[in-house]
């Protein structure tokens, strides 16, 4: 068992093995599968049971501003190890998530990978498998209504949450495909007006940058002054990491204003943790 997971009830663990079995089963009744493969934990769990079950994957990975640079280099390290075939596609595109706020022009991300599977002779036949959790459907749903032709949301259908995700990308120790994995970059914002491409490239970059300087578990929250227009980069890191932030300073501050962030401040509010305490 991974060293990030702490299980205190013996009862949640087995159910949750016993209900891992069976996404194994189901995964097992198909004899190929195309999986959304994000990078973020839900994907990196959900391909990794793929592989458990023997069902030959393709995987697909939609590159939009969202989506961090760790984690695209997550899902090539993983296929590339696996020999996994592989289709990154490139968009500047923004796309719906169920965290981030519902304003006007996002794109159905769902629908957009379907609609690239069919240019596909080969892929397009296949079911396309979405690893999100039930509360992230519900969500989905509840923003556009109905499910694209030929989807399998397996996981969603089986009841698995988010932490359930959590639990199962920790117990199978996928933190080592690479640190840094922090969800969806809009997560980053508090204002949804400040969503732009050029705002989630400067948080990407920053945060990248962090990592290369051994803070690998940074976050990088993006934030104005009272005129709108100063940047503020609010940069909060793990307590185990502060003190060696704390002696970076003034090369944390050199970086981060290379990514043209104006300002930068250190959060001192502890980062939820993953271990996770059931």
């Amino acid at each position: 068992m991974g060293a990030n997971v702490v299980v205190l009830n013996q009862g949640y663990d087995h159910s949750f093995q016993a209900r891992e079995q069976l996404l194994i089963e189901q995964l097992a009744s198909f004899d190929e599968l195309i999986v959304s493969f994000s990078g973020r934990l839900e994907s990196c769990y959900s391909i990794d049971l793929c592989r458990a079950s023997g069902v030959k994957i393709r995987a697909i990975t939609l590159d939009n501003p969202t989506r961090s640079r760790s984690e695209i280099a997550r899902t090539r390290r993983y296929c590339q190890r696996y020999g996994i075939e592989h289709w990154i596609i490139k968009t500047d595109e923004i796309v719906f998530c169920d965290r981030l706020p519902h304003i006007d022009g996002l794109i159905d991300p769902a629908r957009r990978l379907y609609e690239f599977v069919q240019e596909r002779a080969d892929w397009a036949r296949l079911p396309l498998l979405i690893p999100d959790a039930a509360e992230e459907k519900e969500a989905y749903l509840a923003h556009f209504g109905s499910l694209p032709a030929n989807t399998l949301w397996l996981f969603a259908d089986n009841g698995v949450t988010g932490r359930d995700f959590r639990y199962g990308f920790n117990k199978r120790e996928l933190g080592r495909w690479g640190k840094g994995s922090n969800g969806c970059l809009s997560k980053r914002f508090s204002n949804p007006k400040l969503l732009k491409q050029r705002y989630l490239r400067m948080v990407d970059q920053a945060e990248q940058m962090l990592a290369d300087m051994g803070l690998d578990e940074a976050q990088v929250f993006f934030h104005t002054l009272c005129d709108c227009t100063t940047t503020l980069a609010r940069v909060r890191l793990p307590e185990h990491q502060r003190a060696r932030a704390f002696d970076m300073q003034a090369d944390i501050l050199l970086a981060l204003k290379g990514t043209e962030f104006d300002l930068v401040t250190l959060d001192m509010v502890q980062k939820e943790r993953h271990e996770l305490a059931i």
